[in-house]
């Protein structure tokens, strides 16, 4: 059986309103459930803590309501909670909105002694628009955390430090998951593949030089275009690009600029010669 828990609040705004304070809301709660023969497990209680979020964050606001959040740890998927009035869950809309949104999305029902036809799930105009406005809650919160992370990478970035993803072939990164280090096997290959097309061999033959030695990608054979996106990236020399900006890198290179300059000579030669 899911659990029934009852839930009770009293805000220095309404302590004084008749039928409102805690022992009234637990005995109306005890009541209901003594008629009804519904086996209560238990009731928690805020006290002395507004449901309105008028001059604070709506987190802010949630996070100081212990018996609540106490209440969400504890009760199962699609238990039920039952109060003397809403209103001692919610008083503003963005309150309403918040809670509702939590309670849904667990299948929890709510009951109201005072509002018996009150129904969390009716499909009605107003759970549209708290709905409509909680995806814009959360797209909001998902745009926020998107900027907090670009400005992150970006600040990693001029630090010279790798902002995230794959580190490129010939690459890994250390114990610590932070700095970047030269992976030997891998290096001895991204040399030997700058050395040849330093001396003007075409991509398709290096491609096939390294297959037919039994030499492996992190994904299969070697091919023009994978060789094509190793000989162009300048993170082999030492730095690295973000954003279309180039910064001097931590790690430490496996090809020298000179050598990666030769390289990109060569490419742009071939390149013209097939024009």
């Amino acid at each position: 059986m899911c659990m029934i828990t009852g839930y009770v609040r009293v805000s220095t705004a309404t302590q004084s309103e008749q039928g409102y304070g805690l022992e009234e809301q637990k005995n109306a709660i005890r009541d209901y459930c003594k008629k009804k023969g519904i086996t209560l497990d238990r009731i928690f209680t805020d006290e002395g803590i507004s449901g309105r979020i008028d001059d604070v964050d709506d987190d802010d606001a949630l996070s100081k309501r212990e018996a609540l959040i106490e209440l969400f740890a504890s009760i199962e998927d699609n238990g039920t909670i039952i109060v003397k009035n809403t209103s001692r869950l919610w008083r503003s809309d963005m309150a309403k909105a918040l809670i509702r949104r939590m309670i849904k999305k667990r299948g929890i029902r709510v009951i109201s002694i005072e509002q018996p036809r009150f129904d969390l799930y009716s499909d009605n105009p107003n759970d549209r628009f708290f709905a409509t406005l909680m995806e814009a809650v959360d797209e909001l919160e998902r745009a926020q955390i998107a900027i907090r992370l670009a400005k992150g990478r970006k600040q990693k970035a001029r630090t010279g430090a790798k902002p995230a993803g794959v580190c490129p072939y010939g690459y890994g990164y250390a114990t610590d998951k932070k700095s970047i280090v030269i992976v030997e096997d891998e290096a001895r290959i991204i040399k030997r593949i700058f050395s040849e097309a330093m001396k003007g061999k075409s991509l398709a033959k290096i491609a096939e030089g390294l297959n037919a030695d039994g030499l492996q990608t992190r994904r299969g054979s070697w091919t023009s275009g994978g060789l094509s996106v190793i000989l162009h990236n300048q993170f082999y020399c030492g730095t690295l690009t973000h954003d279309g900006v180039t910064y001097a890198g931590t790690h430490e290179p496996i090809i020298s600029k000179i050598t990666f300059g030769k390289v990109q000579a060569q490419m742009e030669k071939r390149q013209r010669n097939k024009a």
